[in-house]
């Protein structure tokens, strides 16, 4: 036999974030870079191309790409930037933003030098690459360090 059951997310009470405001959790497995942290928007490298998330953003489930996220803590107020490996962001109607990603680095903290030699390490083995294997390893190798070259860039 079938049963159907009748949930109501409405009749759910659940604590939302202050309103119009943002609250950002930033998770890594061995860290928590912000947890429930108030913020004023966060900029995202969606596969679908970069997002912000503000107070009152539409719920999302996105997949995130190697690159920055950008995070603004206080209106008109300096970004902080980490360079992420991929990952994802879920926002919910209630203003909750979490972030989850295997590894984040502050930008200022990249080596341009290492993230340089890297991409040219990773394009030769895509070049040289026969095993298909290999060459998907090698063509993710390239488009991390690419997107780090583009952070180190950008900052």
């Amino acid at each position: 036999a079938v049963h159907a059951t009748r949930i109501s997310l409405a009749d759910d009470p659940k604590p939302a974030a202050a309103p119009g405001s943002l609250s950002l959790t930033f998770t890594l497995p061995s860290a928590c870079l912000y947890e429930a942290a108030p913020v004023e928007m966060v900029i995202l490298p969606g596969v679908d191309g970069i997002f912000g998330v503000m107070p009152n953003h539409v719920p999302t489930i996105a997949e995130l790409k190697p690159g920055v996220v950008s995070i603004q803590e206080t209106a008109g107020g300096p970004l902080t930037k980490y360079f992420v490996s991929g990952g994802f962001a879920s926002i919910g109607d209630d203003s909750k933003l979490n972030v989850s990603t295997l590894m984040a680095a502050p930008v200022e903290d990249l080596d341009a030098e290492a993230v340089k030699q890297g991409l040219a390490q990773y394009t030769a083995a895509y070049a040289v690459a026969t095993d298909d294997m290999v060459k998907s390893e090698a063509e993710i190798g390239v488009e991390v360090y690419q997107a780090m070259s583009y952070a180190i860039s950008e900052s």
